[in-house]
């Protein structure tokens, strides 16, 4: 489920950085166990859903990555926010069939339910506000959509709901499923790109391009592309650490696991 927000602010106002955040809830003393052992998604409909905490949230800032948003006067003085986070879509499929932006006012209430728990959590986290994330956005949300499962089915012509390909639970990564999963297929001249023959999200969708690429040209591409940025960038004899990477902040006392990217 997605919620996009747009701010009155611009990011350099908000001091908002070109960063991803996830931000995990903390299960005992176990993040991993976030999106496994809550009870949000057991929930039989959104209303039941609502009431609970919202495990994990994805949360970004597209503006800031855009090196051409402030060309175009109109939003130079906004900014833009994309939240996602995992919903069931039997929550939402009775409404599969109804027209679009036409479902109804029970449809609207139910996905507002959900997308505005995604938003307060974009601001506080869910035990007691005690950890922070964003709050400078919250007096500056001038426009809030919010998208389903069925919102997915309908724009990218998903079957149950997903934006990521191919569900990431262990049988997508069993040696059978992986072994089968590759750019090349039984039918000549059709090939498999993307995200489902690697991972999931841009970063698998890129490098799975690669992927296909270095399948067709029979090449090594990823040491080409290896060997082109190490003559652009010369390699630094400093050690790289995870913190050239990210960014950890866990609060047992909070109960909120974050990493920023």
């Amino acid at each position: 489920m997605s919620v996009f927000l747009r701010l009155s602010k611009s990011a350099e106002e908000l001091n908002l950085a070109p960063q991803n955040t996830w931000a995990f809830m903390i299960i005992g003393n176990n993040a991993s166990m976030a999106g496994t052992a809550c009870d949000f998604f057991t929930q039989e409909n959104a209303y039941d859903a609502a009431e609970k905490n919202i495990p994990l949230l994805f949360i970004s800032f597209p503006c800031t990555k855009d090196p051409n948003w402030n060309n175009r006067p109109e939003r130079r003085e906004k900014c833009t926010v994309a939240n996602v986070t995992f919903v069931n879509l039997e929550w939402f499929e009775s409404w599969e069939d109804k027209p679009l932006r036409r479902k109804g006012n029970d449809y609207d209430r139910t996905k507002k339910l959900i997308g505005q728990k995604m938003i307060d959590h974009c601001m506080f986290d869910q035990f007691d506000q005690t950890c922070k994330l964003y709050p400078q956005i919250e007096d500056c949300i001038d426009f809030i959509d919010i998208g389903t499962p069925v919102t997915n089915n309908h724009y990218i012509n998903s079957t149950k709901g997903e934006i990521h390909g191919l569900s990431h639970n262990a049988t997508r990564f069993s040696p059978e499923i992986s072994s089968r999963l590759r750019p090349e297929t039984d039918i000549s001249g059709l090939w498999m790109s993307g995200q489902d023959v690697l991972v999931c999200g841009f970063t698998g969708g890129l490098f799975g391009g690669v992927l296909t690429s270095a399948a067709i040209l029979k090449m090594d591409l990823f040491t080409d592309i290896w060997k082109l940025r190490s003559a652009y960038k010369p390699s630094q004899k400093k050690r790289m650490t995870f913190s050239s990477y990210g960014q950890f902040h866990c609060d047992l006392r909070d109960k909120i696991f974050i990493f920023r990217l």
